[in-house]
């Protein structure tokens, strides 16, 4: 058996970065939150974004009107959009994310086809329609400005496709230096921008690894990452990871002053058991891991509800989550008590 060990450290990769004194990592059991609303109706919710007052939520098995906007001030929801299908404004393959700007974006890479959606205090929204790469490859993406997006490409021949204006280019480094057949698995994961900091992370979730990146002059440059020890082997040209191996987050989030993963707090939580089924909700994790921008872990916020989503406000210390209570139910948490 081969083990690929890692120290738990971020990795300081600028010359002018000065080393932090460690400091210990404090866990917090009460923490301010406040509930938005309880009527969240999906068998199961997807990926969650805040942006201009509002939380979008993606129904990941709803076939019409599958984002859902609710007012994070009313907890009322303000409209509702997109269809999957074959019509020529229908979505197959849909990746929610949010404008650094205002608004929210679909993209599906499979139809070639980007939609903009901005939403007033009334639920009236607009689209601007606009065509986009197709591209089989992506798994997920973040916009770094309205016509420059980040692409996750976890079994391309790099880890990133840059896409602006038409023209791709490709960066990133891979969680680990091998190649492997089961790329396009193994380094799944999320990617998300904070545009004031201008400084995008991505979280790998078969493997627990963070990395942030510097968007500066029209490139991504590598500046941090913070890797943990896995054991693995290596059958047919594929990394197979054994049983015990730590796993990446379930999600990743960013707020003003954070990162924030979904994971499990094994001091707390226990061991997570065997699930029963692939949509056994009882081994949810309850935590949640607040990290610094140098990829410091400095708090871990033990919460009393299974949580499936979490997503964060790069303005404000505010994170959203849909946790079960112990039906699905959209939460908001303060962060700004931690410091």
């Amino acid at each position: 058996m081969k083990k690929l060990c890692y120290c738990l450290l971020s990795v300081f990769l600028l010359a002018n970065c000065t080393t932090n004194e460690k400091k210990e990592i404090e866990r917090i059991n009460d923490i301010n939150y406040s509930v938005i609303t309880d009527s969240i109706y999906s068998s199961m919710p997807g990926t969650i974004s805040a942006i201009d007052g509002n939380v979008y939520w993606h129904d990941a098995t709803g076939i019409e009107n599958f984002i859902h906007v609710v007012n994070i001030r009313s907890g009322k929801e303000l409209c509702s959009f997109g269809n999957k299908g074959d019509g020529p404004d229908d979505f197959v393959l849909p990746i929610p994310s949010v404008s650094p700007t205002k608004g929210f974006f679909l993209n599906d890479t499979e139809k070639g086809i980007e939609h903009l959606y901005t939403v007033d205090e009334t639920g009236t929204y607009q689209i601007k329609k606009a065509k986009y790469e197709r591209d089989m490859e992506t798994t997920a993406l973040a916009h770094l400005d309205d016509n420059t997006t980040v692409n996750l490409t976890p079994g391309a021949n790099n880890l990133f496709k840059i896409i602006a204006n038409s023209k791709v280019d490709v960066c990133g480094k891979f969680p680990l230096s091998e190649k492997y057949e089961n790329s396009f698995y193994l380094y799944q994961g999320q990617i998300t921008y904070n545009a004031d900091k201008n400084l995008l992370v991505y979280n790998c979730m078969s493997l627990p690894y963070l990395a942030v990146y510097a968007w500066k002059n029209k490139a991504l440059t590598l500046e941090k990452e913070f890797v943990g020890e896995i054991e693995s082997s290596v059958r047919d040209g594929n990394l197979v990871l054994e049983k015990q191996s730590k796993r990446g987050a379930m999600e990743l989030a960013l707020t003003k002053r954070s990162i924030v993963t979904l994971d499990r707090d094994v001091v707390t939580e226990g061991e997570k058991t065997e699930s029963k089924s692939p949509r056994d909700l009882s081994v949810l994790p309850h935590s949640l891991f607040v990290y610094d921008y140098n990829l410091n872990l400095t708090h871990i916020v033990n919460t009393k509800f299974p949580i499936l989503r979490i997503c964060g406000d790069t303005k404000t210390d505010f994170m959203y989550a849909i946790v079960l209570a112990p039906d699905y139910t959209l939460i908001k948490i303060d962060l700004s008590s931690l410091e």
